[in-house]
């Protein structure tokens, strides 16, 4: 591995004035684990056990990195599976205000006030359709 560049840019203009800011952020990092073999020969003449030392804080390194990756990965799984449960559950409480309002424009039906039992049994079933139309589009804005 070799040293890596990372760059973040960021433009902002005022339409009113006419003036914009540009930020540019350039982070350069060594990603190596293990210093150069002209740097590793440099430090063995000082310590002759410099070589075991750099091995086993690589192999520390190594382990720490897998870590935090699984650890990553754990997270990203549980976050979905939470989403999932929420979703799942919402889409229940739904059906359950649904069949509630069908089940009360069905009593109102039945108590002989047609109109009212109609016109609520409707107004039911639109609001469900709203309601998940727009949690549609909040998920589509949410993948983009």
């Amino acid at each position: 591995m070799a040293k890596q560049t990372l760059s973040k840019k960021n433009t902002h203009i005022q339409h009113t004035n006419g003036k914009g800011v540009q930020q540019e952020q350039t982070e350069v990092f060594d990603d190596n684990l293990l210093p150069d073999a002209s740097e590793i020969a440099a430090l063995a003449v000082l310590d002759p056990t410099i070589l075991e030392w750099l091995k086993s804080r690589a192999e520390k390194e190594q382990d720490f990195r897998h870590q935090a990756f699984n650890k990553r990965s754990d997270l990203i799984d549980r976050n979905v599976a939470t989403e999932n449960n929420i979703n799942i559950l919402g889409l229940c409480f739904a059906f359950l205000i649904i069949m509630g309002g069908m089940a009360f424009s069905t009593y109102l039906i039945t108590l002989g006030q047609v109109l009212t039992g109609t016109i609520f049994s409707g107004l039911t079933i639109v609001y469900a359709a709203a309601l998940f139309i727009k949690g549609r589009k909040t998920e589509t804005a949410k993948q983009e």
